[in-house]
């Protein structure tokens, strides 16, 4: 068995390469190499947990392609990215969409999502970086699992994000995400419910919008169409 220590790090708790949080139970969590080298890159990757009203994580939110006016309702977490003490990017995880037909690929009746789902709602990289944007996808995931535990008491097992491919400069809008073990669902309908401006318990309106490209990452099979 590997002797436990304290990582120099990070401060938490560490058996051979990986580092591991523990939970008030005892239960140790691996948030799975964090600051390790990963596939042959060196650079330490830092997810700093920050408020969802942090000012520059609300200004990146602003300055995304989405043009919201902040993190969404509901349960919410998010982290600043750093690499090598700089700063890379921005990270957003909440609640999943109420409806969505995509998931029915999944080989789910209903369009709505199953419980312990989450959604990506801004992966945002504002600094160029040695790390590649699949590898902090990653290395993401489990740490974040682990911080949504300890905040809101049960781990994510179903990962949903959608991307409006028109809005990235990329070839391949998606490669890091499908590099990270995401799958597409394909495309929304096109149709976006928003509260007015301001108006936080209004009710929504319904208008048109880009189609956004659905992605999952978890356990279930993609289908080979919808039934």
């Amino acid at each position: 068995m590997s002797k436990v220590r304290k990582c120099p790090k990070c401060g938490r708790i560490r058996m051979g390469r990986s580092c591991y949080d523990q939970t008030e139970g005892g239960l140790l969590i691996p948030v799975w190499r964090a600051h390790a080298e990963v596939e042959g890159v060196s650079e330490p990757i830092v997810f700093r947990l920050v408020s969802t009203w942090d000012k520059d994580f609300v200004a990146a939110i602003r300055a995304h392609y989405t043009k919201s006016r902040g993190a969404p309702y509901g349960k919410k977490l998010a982290w600043e990215i750093l690499e090598s003490t700089r700063h890379r990017g921005w990270l957003g995880l909440g609640e999943p969409s109420f409806k969505l037909a995509a998931r029915r690929r999944l080989g789910l009746e209903d369009a709505r999502p199953l419980p312990a789902t989450v959604c990506n709602f801004i992966y945002r990289l504002d600094a160029p970086g040695k790390v590649l944007a699949s590898k902090i996808l990653k290395l993401w995931h489990p740490i974040a699992a682990n911080d949504w535990l300890k905040r809101y008491g049960w781990i994510p097992r179903h990962w949903e994000t959608l991307v409006d491919p028109a809005e990235i400069d990329s070839d391949v809008p998606v490669a890091c995400f499908r590099r990270a073990w995401y799958r597409s669902l394909g495309l929304t309908t096109g149709r976006s419910a928003r509260r007015p401006p301001g108006a936080t318990h209004a009710a929504r309106i319904w208008s048109d919008a880009s189609p956004k490209l659905v992605l999952y990452r978890g356990p279930l099979e993609r289908q080979a169409a919808l039934k």
